[in-house]
């Protein structure tokens, strides 16, 4: 940033208005713009674009429920859901930023920075208070969102999810972050980094399948490879989170949902999560791994109706 620049910045933080890294203003109010190909853009607080799905049924006046989706994984990786409840609901699914078709600024990320970002989203789609699920890294973003803004957060649930992570899981993030930018640099590498991420997400009877694992891995290649950037700063995001302390304050209707074979957060976190959190709802569902809303989502798709019948 040149001298000049600086001083125009410096000018305008004075006048208590936000500006960007790169000296541009930041945009006030929070506006959703059509995006060429489908779907919206919504420009967060610091200048980053982001992709959003926007699906409404028939009927107007239909409750919101934002989608937010776990480390290294889009929008549309919530297709199953966003099928059965789009015809009931309004599903909002932003890319958090560092995945999918969202920009990936410079990190690190927080999980307060992505619930910040999902705020953004709700306030461009003009939703006062919408049901939030957040799967994995999203939950962790989700519980920030129900911990800054409660009166924004009808009901929380909290899938495949963490308050802190496990000592095991963050050694293999740490392992992960490290390993990253070599996949990127080569296809054979790609190919093999997706595989061995979905050996983590799904159970070994999920993984005999064949035509369900070829499919995952169909949809993992169909997507944009996560640039490294956006996935060493959606990996700080999960390696800082720590809600532990904070979730006694949580006063919202709560789903802690867990897949009882998950191996990538281990499911004694969702239990502390569901008794710390003053009247959550702990469902876990058997012979089910990391990806519950895809290998148990008849269980969670009822539970997540349930819960929001009973959210005022």
């Amino acid at each position: 940033m040149g001298a000049r620049n600086a001083l125009r910045v410096a000018r305008e933080v004075r006048r208590g208005r936000p500006v960007r890294r790169d000296g541009r203003r930041r945009s006030a109010t929070a506006v959703a713009r059509p995006r060429r190909g489908g779907g919206i853009e919504v420009v967060a607080q610091d200048g980053a674009r982001l992709h959003v799905i926007d699906q409404r049924p028939a009927h107007p006046g239909a409750d919101a429920v934002l989608w937010l989706q776990g480390l290294n994984a889009p929008a549309a990786a919530w297709g199953v859901q966003l099928a059965h409840f789009s015809r009931t609901h309004r599903c909002i699914a932003p890319d958090a930023r560092g995945v999918g078709k969202s920009d990936a600024p410079p990190g690190p990320y927080t999980t307060r920075q992505l619930a910040d970002d999902a705020l953004r989203v709700l306030e461009a789609c003009e939703v006062e208070r919408a049901h939030v699920v957040g799967l994995s890294l999203g939950g962790a973003a989700a519980q920030e969102l129900a911990l800054a803004q409660p009166d924004r957060v009808r009901s929380l649930a909290l899938l495949a999810s963490f308050a802190r992570q496990a000592p095991r899981s963050r050694a293999l993030m740490e392992a992960w972050r490290a390993l990253y930018p070599a996949a990127a640099q080569a296809a054979p590498l790609r190919e093999a980094w997706e595989k061995q991420a979905y050996a983590w997400l799904f159970s070994d009877a999920y993984w005999r399948k064949e035509a369900a694992v070829r499919a995952a891995l169909r949809f993992a290649s169909s997507q944009p490879f996560q640039s490294v950037q956006g996935f060493q700063g959606q990996i700080d995001a999960a390696l800082a989170h720590d809600a532990i302390g904070r979730l006694p304050s949580l006063r919202v209707p709560t789903l802690v949902a867990h897949g009882a074979l998950d191996q990538l957060a281990p499911p004694a976190g969702a239990e502390e999560m569901a008794r710390l959190i003053p009247g959550a709802e702990l469902l876990l569902v058997p012979e089910v791994g990391h990806a519950v809303n895809l290998e148990g989502q008849r269980a969670v798709n009822a539970a997540l109706r349930a819960l929001w019948a009973r959210s005022p």
